[in-house]
């Protein structure tokens, strides 16, 4: 095999395992958007239209945080901004079992994804980062309403994990999520449209 062929090789498993991580981020922030919407109007009281602005300024400051031209918003900043606040994200994406975040990351039977155990608490932490100066700024989170916010967090990535008693279905989804909102505000938030039965 000649060097230009090992070369080529090792490029193309290179960026396979750099579009692995990315959709292992995916999976994590989709399922942690429907969580976060849920948390938010049912816990925090916020209104529709708030949640609708809160989840359009997370995927700005996503779409900011992955423009590698934009130094303003990085991963850094992001972790300097919670830790000057004393917000503890690493520890709090620590204490969740590693069977809980593999289930968030879509990490079943043949659906592995290379890395995943080293790569899916930064995807967490990543998450919560890109969310945490929204709540904030936006909504005017105190300190405390931020780990209530994570300790509901916690609570619902259990429930997605957690199996119905003598059931093979999980206490909570992406769907069930979705159909709740279908239901109380005729909003389907797959969709991002209204829906009228």
């Amino acid at each position: 095999m000649s060097r230009q062929s090992r070369q080529g090789r090792m490029n193309a498993h290179y960026w396979q395992n750099e579009v692995q991580k990315a959709q292992l981020g995916d999976n994590i922030a989709n399922h942690m958007a429907y969580i976060f919407m849920e948390i938010l109007y049912d816990k925090f009281g916020l209104s529709f239209r708030q949640l609708k602005n809160f989840y359009d300024r997370v995927i700005e400051r996503r779409k900011k945080w992955q423009n590698d031209d934009d130094q303003e918003l990085t991963s850094t900043t992001m972790l300097e901004y919670c830790q000057k606040r004393d917000i503890k994200v690493v520890e709090w994406v620590k204490k969740i079992p590693m069977s809980h975040k593999l289930y968030m990351a879509d990490i079943g039977k043949n659906r592995a994804v290379l890395g995943a155990d080293r790569n899916i608490e930064s995807a967490l932490v990543a998450t919560m980062l890109l969310t945490i100066p929204v709540l904030k700024q936006s909504y005017k989170f105190k300190n405390s309403d931020i780990y209530e916010f994570l300790k509901w967090c916690e609570y619902f990535i259990d429930s997605y994990w957690r199996k119905q008693p003598g059931c093979k279905d999980h206490c909570l989804n992406d769907e069930m999520i979705r159909q709740l909102f279908i239901k109380e505000e005729h909003w389907d938030l797959l969709k991002g449209c209204a829906v009228y039965e």
